[in-house]
């Protein structure tokens, strides 16, 4: 290990001497004198730099450099002033460049030798800038901006005696061509305001009385209404609609918020990673940190989601088996439904996303992180409406964390045939469900094993996540594919069945107490125990292997095994806690915060003119301000899009299906048949 944290040439080499004693001396001191014999004599300044570099080379070890040593060194990121480029002709773009030197440079030295830790650094040999490229020279027919841009980045890199060669110049803005609107904008403003007029309309017939929600020429209309949908979003949970055993999951909602929270976070972090910020060596610390290695290995409580998602179809279907039996038909219209239930808001977000959010601001990254991805999303969206985004290569910036909503979908293809199978073959259940267990486990240490991958999802370099995992063979490979995921989903359709079929008291059972109460601390053991991978120097590929075949296998048993306890309620403060009357809304509000958490985020982050700085405390200042936002914006998104296209697809379905309706959300003497029309004709006769 070749510390840098203080310059001083005879720290720095007692400090690679006691570590490579064993090395031997004769090979160090040629290879000090030929860096000697290298050293240009006009680099006095740089000795310390020159010295360090040369050392770390010997000892082939891992390179840290302190604040102070970065900060003789070109900086990852730079923006100029963005008000200062806002005059008419005046073009801002997004920089790439390499940096290289003529002679021997020991700060390209330094840099080469530390970017070469690529798990745990950025390249730092390549700089990543926002430049006003009309200021430094002229638009060229043929090479556009490239030239401008040459001048602009080698000029604020010649004081180190680098210079730098332009890889990409993107994402211009120029100051008097201003976002237009465009057709996807228009459509979408039309379409805002009918929801919103029908929205008007639907409330104003239902506030005329209860017994305008009865009468039969309005259900179609009323699935609008404001009235109908705001008690449709805060009613009690523990007061089921439906069977009086969905009384008992009302803690899901709980679950589902706080879940939400950690998603959020770990959003937080990943637009850390991939913005400009001013202290890049922050997010390359946080991998030799026990609690961040921890944080980067969250991504496997992902499982609760598709367990819940599990349980809750499997639990769903089976209570209304007995009055509705379980067949192909109804296997069909459940993915219907499910695609019903998702796809007109992630449209609607996709949508704005494409239309409206690059017209919102501006600012050096806006071009970076709002415009680059209304341009992929406007090729992409067509994959997230069959759901098959997960299997695209990575890179884009098109809504990425949706990626779980395809996973999710597709489990639920397998999932209601899975449930039609096992309901005509009871006895088949055990094995097939540990069939698909097995072999989403085995899939996932082989794939580790023989494409030598590291099992944690986030451990990889930064430099990749900055580029939203392009590449990334762990992201495609070990994370994305729904059938990686089945541990979670099959371990929540499990559950469902036990609860479902167990006539067993499990809150009476000692030991099932106790497998409860630890079932969360023995989850995040198996979380914890993935942080060796993150080491220096980490397991044998079998032992990685082993690892990718049981984490999320264990994480989702112990999780599901907290699922079965709060739902055969057994006594928890936690369980107490998380049946909150007021997670009730916020669970409920969970899809929509899913879907425009990120744009917050974004919208947060874009329209700062000045670099960013990463530290725990604006990460979590981040966190919240961007949890609210996003809650608060939910609410209308849910009342005018998600909950009346739902209720209108009832309607629809329930009309010429004839099912059973469900109970009223409140309770309400029986109305007669109102006709607005009738009354306003005996008013007239009267009068």
């Amino acid at each position: 290990m070749c510390s840098c944290h203080n310059v001083s040439e005879m720290i720095c080499c007692n400090a690679v001497l006691r570590r490579r004693e064993a090395v031997g001396q004769a090979a160090r001191r040629e290879s000090a004198r030929g860096c000697a014999r290298a050293r240009p004599p006009d680099v006095d300044m740089w000795r310390p730099v020159w010295l360090v570099a040369c050392l770390c080379t010997v000892g082939a070890s891992v390179v840290d450099i302190n604040d102070t040593q970065l900060a003789s060194l070109p900086a990852l990121y730079a923006l100029d002033e963005w008000r200062q480029c806002q005059r008419e002709g005046d073009v801002y773009c997004m920089v790439d460049a390499v940096l290289y030197a003529v002679e021997p440079s020991p700060a390209l030295m330094l840099l080469q030798e530390y970017s070469a830790q690529t798990l745990k650094h950025y390249n730092r040999t390549q700089v990543h800038r926002g430049v006003c490229v009309s200021r430094c020279g002229e638009h060229n027919v043929t090479s556009g901006w490239y030239d401008a841009a040459q001048n602009c980045v080698s000029a604020g890199v010649a004081e180190y005696g680098l210079e730098a060669e332009i890889l990409s110049v993107d994402w211009c803005m120029s100051a008097d061509s201003p976002p237009a609107g465009s057709g996807p904008g228009r459509s979408l403003a039309v379409l805002v305001t009918v929801l919103a007029a029908l929205a008007c309309l639907a409330t104003a017939v239902h506030v005329l009385g209860d017994r305008c929600a009865k009468a039969e020429c309005n259900r179609y209309l009323l699935a609008f209404s404001l009235k109908r949908n705001y008690d449709i979003l805060t009613y009690d949970r523990s007061k089921p609609r439906t069977d009086d055993r969905m009384k008992d999951v009302a803690c899901i909602e709980g679950i589902r918020f706080l879940g939400m929270q950690c998603v959020i976070f770990s959003h937080v972090m990943l637009i850390y990673i991939y913005s400009y910020i001013d202290n890049p060596q922050f997010v390359e610390r946080i991998y030799d940190k026990f609690a961040w290695q921890a944080v980067l290995n969250s991504p496997l409580w992902l499982q609760a989601f598709f367990a819940m998602s599990g349980f809750l179809t499997a639990y769903a279907t089976l209570l209304s088996s007995k009055t509705k039996p379980i067949t192909f038909f109804k296997c069909i219209m459940s993915i219907i439904n499910r695609w019903i239930r998702l796809t007109p808001l992630a449209v609607f977000a996709l949508w704005f996303t494409v239309a409206w959010f690059p017209l919102l601001g501006g600012g050096p990254q806006w071009s970076w992180l709002v415009t680059r991805e209304a341009h992929d999303c406007s090729e992409r969206w067509w994959y997230h409406v069959l759901y098959v985004h997960n299997h695209l290569p990575t890179g884009k910036f098109c809504m990425g964390h949706t990626w779980y909503l395809a996973a999710d979908m597709q489990l639920h293809v397998l999932g209601v045939f899975v449930l039609l199978l096992l309901k005509r073959w009871r006895a088949l259940a055990l094995p097939v469900l540990l069939l698909l267990v097995t072999g989403s486990a085995l899939a996932a240490g082989l794939v580790v094993y023989f494409y030598q991958l590291t099992p944690i999802v986030t451990a990889q370099t930064p430099e990749v996540l900055r580029t939203m995992f392009a590449g990334s063979k762990i992201l495609t490979l070990l994370y994305l594919p729904a059938w990686m995921n089945l541990p979670g989903y099959v371990g929540g359709m499990a559950t469902a069945m036990i609860l479902y079929n167990t006539n067993i008291k499990l809150k009476d059972s000692k030991w099932f107490n106790i497998l409860f109460h630890s079932s969360l601390f023995l989850g995040s053991a198996v979380l914890l125990a993935g942080t060796v991978f993150l080491s220096d120097a980490p397991p044998p590929r079998w032992a990685a292997a082993l690892y990718a075949a049981l984490d999320r296998t264990l994480v989702a048993v112990f999780f599901c095994i907290f699922m079965l306890g709060c739902f055969s309620r057994c006594w928890s403060a936690i369980r107490d806690a998380l049946e909150w009357r007021g997670f009730h809304t916020l669970g409920r509000l969970s899809y929509c915060v899913f879907l425009i958490h990120f744009i917050v985020l974004r919208l947060t982050l874009a329209g700062n003119t000045q670099l960013g700085h990463a530290s725990l405390l604006s990460m979590a200042s981040l966190l919240i301000t961007s949890s609210v936002l996003s809650y608060i914006a939910a609410i209308p998104l849910c009342l005018l899009v998600e909950l009346p296209l739902i209720q209108l697809w009832k309607a629809v379905t329930e009309g010429e299906g004839g099912e059973r309706p469900e109970r009223p959300v409140q309770d309400h003497p029986p109305a007669k048949t109102f006709d607005l029309v009738a009354q306003i004709r005996r008013r007239q006769e009267a009068a």
